[in-house]
């Protein structure tokens, strides 16, 4: 069996997802880095309570991962280490920590999903990329399904989402909305419903 690669994972401040298949995975020689950083603040404008929320929210993601024993490297925004640009940090640390792999979830930015492809074709190392499990459909999903058509009618794909994943069913073979359906019935085949741990905030960022 070939030895484990250390490998870092990064997590970006709309991914704070702790039912995400990661971490069910083997832990060891896995560290998780999330970061604050003037690129994300400064690209565009936005209001400071938003910028506030993010931090805060993913501070208490790496608090919770933490507590579970998960190894974490979180970087403030006036860190001195924080070069305040995602290459620029990733680098660095993949040289302070001699990260053997570099792996990520999908961007749900364009943005972004831009610079991190560019970023992995610069580094000399292995690199991997997986899906952020928020939604029913993966990227692809949608290609798959029109290959070959000649009409892109949504309803088509739609019909064929609710077939797969049994939701708002007549019955098993007509994807109807009938009266007593309603949009949170998930039938048999639906997605777990997310477990939430609310977690008081009375301290300042």
């Amino acid at each position: 069996m070939a030895e484990k690669l250390k490998t870092l994972r990064l997590i970006l401040g709309d991914q704070l997802n702790h039912q995400h298949s990661w971490f069910d995975d083997d832990q060891e020689k896995v560290v998780y880095v999330i970061m604050e950083m003037r690129q994300e603040t400064d690209y565009v404008r936005h209001h400071i309570q938003k910028v506030v929320g993010f931090f805060r929210a993913m501070r208490n993601f790496a608090e919770y991962l933490s507590a579970k024993e998960y190894e974490v490297i979180y970087l403030k925004l006036d860190d001195k280490q924080n070069q305040q640009d995602l290459e620029k940090n990733l680098k660095q640390l993949i040289e302070e920590q001699h990260i053997e792999k570099f792996e990520y979830q999908l961007p749900d930015e364009y943005r972004l999903d831009e610079q991190l492809k560019e970023i992995c074709n610069n580094l000399h190392i292995e690199t991997a990329s997986f899906d952020t499990e928020h939604f029913l459909t993966q990227r692809d999903d949608l290609e798959k399904f029109f290959k070959g058509k000649k009409q892109l009618t949504m309803e088509y794909f739609y019909r064929d989402m609710r077939k797969k994943y049994d939701i708002m069913m007549v019955n098993a073979k007509d994807p109807k909305a009938a009266s007593g359906i309603t949009t949170n019935q998930t039938g048999k085949n639906g997605m777990k419903k997310p477990r939430f741990h609310m977690k008081k905030v009375s301290e300042k960022m």
